[in-house]
């Protein structure tokens, strides 16, 4: 597999770590998942998927963050991403870490975004040393409680690619 600039992070009852491969079709299958999509954005083909995956790996060496698989101890079974990203959104916070979840709906109810977006947040406050933002979709009842745990704050209500979003802040913890 090769040398892969992400760290590897461990909770009590999870592992994150960088994309491999072989983690493709699992993520492809959580991020189609019925009622995921509509929070995402427009949906993306296979090949335009692997692209932005891809993509955020490279944000490792670009930026020096980027994403993480989500993979359960217990069974090893990859249930979802988190991530730290740049997307030049121009929405006012390009050039700044942004932070982004997806989570297998079968996952949801455990703990487990909280638990792996803790780890991340952690890693980032002794290695980012930056405020982090988010966006998230009205009507997405379980990221907006999540990001509040989390210590996101809303900032303000805007619009990416004519759908409204509402940007949030957390402030770095150092």
């Amino acid at each position: 597999m090769g040398a892969h600039p992400a760290p590897v992070l461990t909770t009590e009852r999870l592992i994150l770590r960088g994309f491999v491969a072989e983690d493709f079709a699992a993520k492809h299958d959580i991020l189609t998942q019925s009622g995921t999509q509509q929070f995402l954005g427009r949906p993306l083909s296979w090949s335009d998927h692997w692209r932005r995956v891809v993509s955020g790996v490279g944000q490792w060496t670009v930026r020096g963050y980027g994403g993480l698989m989500v993979v359960r101890k217990q069974d090893d079974r990859l249930i979802g991403d988190i991530g730290l990203f740049d997307a030049q959104r121009q929405i006012g916070f390009d050039g700044e870490p942004e932070m982004g979840w997806v989570f297998d709906r079968a996952m949801h109810g455990n703990g487990y975004a909280l638990e792996a977006c803790r780890a991340l947040l952690q890693w980032a406050d002794s290695h980012v040393q930056r405020d982090i933002w988010a966006i998230i979709s009205p009507g997405n009842d379980p990221s907006y409680r999540l990001a509040d745990k989390l210590g996101f704050a809303v900032i303000e209500r805007s619009a990416l690619e004519g759908d409204p979003i509402d940007i949030l802040k957390r402030p770095y913890r150092g």
